[in-house]
C-alpha cells in the first residue's frame, strides 16, 4: 500500500502540466503514487502517456474550482488508505527525488501534528506565519516557534503555501467547495478550527513555475470575486493584514 498519494490539480495549463508530470515521475513507486484531477473541458483534458506507472488520473467537472478539484483527490486518497496526502499543483515541480519519511515520522511523534508545509521557489511572497481573525481582517503574525527533530528545523505557525505534506483524514472536506478561488486562507482557518498543528520547513524545496495562458488568465481574474465572498463568510471588512517591517 503506498505511503503518499501526491495530489495534482491542473486547469487550463496542459503544457504545464504534462512538464510537472514528467518532473515527478522519477518519485512515483509503491509508495508514492500521483492523483491528477483535470477540470478541463473534455476536448482540453490531458493526454496521458499510457506507460506512466502509478499515475490515475480523474476527469472533473469544466470549472468545478480549486477547493473542489482538492477535496475530490483527498476522497480518492481516503478510500485508497494512503495514509498521507501531498498537495502541489500543475505549477509546483519536483526538484529531485524526495525522502520524506523523517517527516511522517514527525507528524507521526503526536497526533495533533498534522501538516508540514515545505519551501517554494519563486513563490509570490511569505506564508508563513500566524493568523488571527479581527473586524478589519486576517491579521498575519511572525511566529518564532520552532522544533529540531532529526536535524530538521520546524517552524510551528498556522499557515504555508498550498506546498504541504499532511495526514491525509485531517484534510477531508477541508476547502469550502463554493470557493472557487480565494480558498487558501479559508482552509487554513478550518485547520487550525479542528485542532491541527501545522509546520514549516526550507530543508524540502519544489519550485513554482507561472505560465498564464490567455483563458487562465481571465479565470484568475475572478479571484476579487471570490474574496469578498470569504470576507463576506468571515465577517470582516477587509483581507490580510501583514506585520509591519
Amino acid at each position: 500500500m503506498p505511503k503518499i498519494a501526491i495530489l495534482m490539480t491542473t486547469f487550463l495549463r496542459n503544457e504545464l502540466a504534462s512538464i510537472t508530470i514528467k518532473t515527478i515521475l522519477p518519485q512515483l513507486s509503491e509508495d508514492c503514487i500521483l492523483l491528477i484531477a483535470d477540470q478541463n473541458k473534455p476536448e482540453q483534458q490531458l493526454t496521458l502517456d499510457p506507460t506512466w506507472n502509478n499515475v490515475f488520473y480523474y476527469s472533473l467537472p469544466y470549472d468545478c474550482g480549486l477547493s473542489f478539484a482538492r477535496n475530490y483527490l483527498v476522497d480518492r486518497a481516503f478510500e485508497m488508505k494512503v495514509p498521507y496526502c501531498l498537495l502541489i499543483a500543475d505549477s509546483i515541480q519536483f526538484l529531485q527525488v524526495y525522502n520524506f519519511q523523517p517527516f511522517i515520522d514527525f507528524l507521526e511523534e503526536k497526533t495533533e501534528r498534522g501538516l508540514v508545509g515545505f519551501e517554494l521557489l519563486k513563490k509570490k511572497c511569505p506564508w508563513e506565519y500566524n493568523m488571527k481573525i479581527v473586524p478589519d481582517g486576517i491579521k498575519f503574525n511572525r511566529s518564532e516557534k520552532t522544533i529540531e527533530f532529526k536535524c530538521i528545523t520546524f517552524l510551528r505557525c498556522d499557515i504555508c503555501t498550498n506546498v504541504f505534506l499532511a495526514k491525509t483524514n485531517t484534510l477531508l472536506n477541508l476547502w469550502d467547495n463554493e470557493q472557487k478561488l480565494a480558498e487558501h486562507e479559508l482552509a487554513f482557518l478550518e485547520y487550525k478550527k479542528r485542532g491541527y498543528e501545522v509546520h514549516w520547513t526550507d530543508s524540502i524545496q519544489l519550485k513554482r513555475y507561472a505560465l498564464m495562458t490567455e483563458e487562465y488568465t481571465v479565470c484568475r481574474k475572478r479571484w476579487k470575486t471570490y474574496k469578498d465572498l470569504a470576507k463576506r463568510k468571515l465577517g470582516i471588512g477587509g483581507w490580510i493584514i501583514l506585520p509591519k517591517n
